[in-house]
């Protein structure tokens, strides 16, 4: 007996079906791990004739097979415990079972499931997930039809055999007593009784044979329809641009279902016109007539506005008055679907014919399929535009950002700067100034780690290696992170190779990240602490390790804290802040020259060590004497002379401050509001330097600098950018439009007096 907790039998209402119907019910057993799927199947056969049993495990249909027979078995295949493959083999292993038909049901397309596997177990079809209502109908409605009609011959063939057992009874009691006159008679007659048994039943065969052809050959025609809607979803998935692929998704189309004609229209947005985007079998006359439909015009006008499809074959004139354009095209048949999205029509595809057709359920089904996978590459691809806007308002953003953040901070750098320079003796004041250089500097270091993070996230960070000696890139890296080591009062040591280290990498890159390793050791270090600075060479591979005695790192922390805006530890307090992008900018770095980082530490308070790995490069031609900046710094260490200087600058702060910061190095200032001014003033004043900000009313800096370099009264005129927007491009750009020098805003003192004097070398 079968548990009735574990099998549950549909019974169909007597209403839809007649008596005779009723009689020819016959069981199907679905197998599914999820109630709703077994509930779907339920729903799709119930007016089909199948009592349908359900069974949510492999094991739980072989208890059911143990006791009744089925005429088909649809089997999931991934199913917890015991799949569906394993269930199939089981089943075929039973004389009782071994004929069952089986149709496998999977979520996986043909290329992921083992269709081989699931033939060799004696499987007769594939559904794969989502289930189209009426393949399924049809394919199960077969299965029955056949099990019905070998269930009758098998009855026939039973009340034949009955019957004849009768008339042999009777006929052996009138052989008793006319044996000797019948025999001949009755020998003749059922000879030929059992040859018109023989016949009746070739007959059912043949009959049988014809049925199963032509369910196989539906099978065929339901297989390639879903290669074609799975080689049509592969094609729009991988596709960049819908627009581009629709052409191919036609033609695939086409010579399934033997297309002539072919119009793709997609929606305006927010006008509710068409704009033919792809097409096919159009004379170059009708193109003209048909590239832009208003709203409600046309086929396409149509269907947009009613929101379903319109059909025209030779089964029915159409769905209502024959529209404008199908005598245009000549058509004898055409389908015309609506792309939706989420309610939101994106166009039209139509598909026609010249000669006479008819479209059948299952074709129209089938070019439902494709606009609804076109539908959504649609919709995917404006998501992703809207993305790829939105990531560079983003960057428009950060851009802007960075020059508003530096714009304020340059008139208190120049500020901090003269009162450095008018209250030397004053040691409060300079305490007071030197504390708040401190921050302006750590200001313009977040600004520029943000930026740094930005540009290398989305790939616009390139490297350009040199030769480099690993001594000239530690002292750039210690160099830079003096004044914080200086200020805490750190104990740095540094450990490197007797033997030289050549490296291949780009010098300001890999200075930034020893430089960020260090200042991230010195951030959380506590005043008077030990940071270590240790580098070896181990084969091909150069070990560079930062170790300190600071706050350390938790065990969770050591592969997090080079994700993008992790803090170390946000409760304690950080007296030097921080958005957490160093170490995020130390392994991006270090990965783009093949390299990596990794941290460790043993717990907190504890300290920790960083330690990068780079490919040293077996042979590398001679290297760099120094880093740029100072090689500049020490070719022009001689004291710079005063030099006739013309300040433009729009925003006033800054301009004064500057112009102060300058005199009270010595030199002679003029100043200009406006780009029309200070083109004036050049070739008027020819001043030796002129300090131009980009960002001016009338004409821009790069005009400015464009105009002057035209005229013979500009040439000998150095001039530099002076601007808050740091981006390589920003600096290519000034470069290309006549510019000497680029700085980024806030500018220190040192900086532009470095860049006065290489620009100024001969003057002086």
């Amino acid at each position: 007996m079968s548990d009735p907790r574990i099998a549950r039998t549909l019974t169909v209402a007597p209403t839809t079906m007649s008596p005779q119907s009723a009689l020819s019910r016959v069981d199907v057993l679905a197998v599914d791990d999820t109630p709703a799927n077994l509930r779907s199947l339920e729903v799709l056969m119930e007016d089909l004739g199948a009592n349908l049993i359900s069974a949510s495990s492999g094991d739980e249909a072989l208890r059911l097979l143990l006791d009744r027979d089925f005429a088909l078995i649809l089997l999931d295949v991934q199913m917890p415990g015991m799949d569906g493959y394993e269930t199939a083999s089981l089943i075929r292993m039973r004389e009782r079972t071994r004929h069952i038909p089986i149709i496998f049901i999977t979520a996986f397309n043909r290329s992921e499931v083992n269709v081989t596997r699931g033939y060799e177990l004696g499987a007769v079809d594939y559904l794969f997930k989502p289930i189209v209502p009426e393949i399924l109908r049809t394919k199960v409605a077969v299965f029955l039809d056949l099990h019905r009609k070998t269930e009758e011959v098998r009855r026939q063939a039973e009340l034949l055999r009955q019957a004849e057992s009768r008339e042999h009874e009777r006929q052996l009691a009138e052989a008793r007593a006319h044996y000797e006159r019948s025999l001949l008679q009755q020998e003749m007659e059922r000879e030929r009784k059992v040859s018109e048994a023989r016949e009746q039943r070739a007959q059912e065969l043949a009959r049988l044979v014809s049925e199963k052809e032509q369910a196989q050959t539906a099978l065929h025609e339901s297989n390639a329809r879903l290669r074609l809607l799975a080689d049509t979803g592969s094609l729009l998935l991988m596709g960049t641009e819908v627009r581009v692929l629709l052409d191919s998704v036609y033609h695939q189309l086409a010579a399934h279902l033997g297309l002539e004609v072919f119009m793709g229209y997609l929606a305006q947005e927010g006008t509710g016109a068409l704009g033919l985007t792809a097409h096919a079998g159009l004379s170059a006359g009708l193109l003209s007539r048909l590239h832009h439909l208003e709203a409600g015009q046309g086929v396409a006008g149509r269907v947009i506005s009613e929101r379903q499809r319109w059909v025209l074959d030779g089964a029915a004139a159409a769905n209502g008055p024959l529209p404008d354009a199908a005598p245009e095209l000549g058509l004898a048949a055409l389908a015309c679907y609506p792309l939706l999205s989420h309610e939101r029509v994106l166009g039209t595809l139509a598909f026609g014919t010249r000669t006479p057709r008819v479209f059948t359920e299952d074709e129209l089904s089938l070019i439902q399929g494709v606009c609804d996978q076109v539908a959504v590459a649609l919709e995917r691809e404006r998501l992703i535009g809207a993305l790829r806007d939105a990531d560079r308002r983003k960057d428009e953003f950060l851009a802007m950002l960075a020059h508003e953040l530096r714009n304020p901070l340059a008139p208190v750098r120049h500020s901090l700067e003269v009162f450095r320079m008018r209250m030397w003796q004053d040691d409060v004041i300079q305490r007071a100034i030197a504390s708040a250089d401190r921050q302006v500097a750590h200001m313009t270091r977040l600004v520029d780690d943000l930026l740094d993070v930005s540009r290398i996230t989305r790939g616009k960070v390139e490297i350009k290696p040199v030769p480099l000696t690993l001594t000239e890139l530690v002292e750039g890296a210690v160099q830079a992170c003096e004044p914080i080591i200086a200020q805490r009062h750190h104990q740095l040591s540094i450990s490197l190779p007797a033997e030289p280290v050549m490296l291949n990498v780009d010098p300001t890159r890999m200075t930034q990240v020893v430089a960020n390793l260090l200042h991230n050791a010195a951030k959380y270090t506590p005043p008077g602490g030990r940071i270590q600075l240790n580098a070896e060479r181990q084969g091909d591979e150069l070990l560079l390790g930062v170790r300190d005695n600071g706050i350390g790192l938790r065990p969770d922390m050591l592969h997090r804290v080079f994700d993008l805006f992790v803090q170390v530890d946000p409760g304690n307090d950080r007296a030097q802040g921080g958005l957490g992008l160093g170490l995020t900018l130390v392994r991006s770095l270090v990965e783009m020259h093949g390299g990596t980082v990794s941290a460790r530490s043993e717990g907190l308070s504890k300290g920790s060590e960083f330690t990068v790995r780079l490919p040293v490069p077996p042979e590398v031609p001679a290297a760099l004497a120094l880093p740029a900046m100072v090689k500049a710094a020490a070719a022009t260490s001689a004291r710079l002379q005063p030099l006739h200087i013309l300040l433009v600058e729009d925003n006033p702060d800054i301009r004064e401050t500057l112009r102060d910061l300058l005199e009270l190095h010595g030199h002679r200032v003029e100043e200009a509001g406006d780009g029309r001014s200070a083109v004036n003033m050049v070739l008027s004043q020819r001043p030796q330097v002129a300090l131009v900000d980009i960002g001016l009313p009338e004409l821009d800096g790069y005009k400015v600098a464009e105009l002057v370099r035209a005229s013979a009264g500009g040439a000998d005129t150095r001039l530099v950018a002076l601007t808050g927007y740091g981006h390589p491009d920003d600096r290519k750009r000034a470069l290309e439009a006549g510019f000497d020098a680029h700085l980024v805003k806030p500018v220190s003192s040192d900086e532009l007096s470095q860049v006065l004097k290489k620009l100024c070398t001969a003057t002086a």
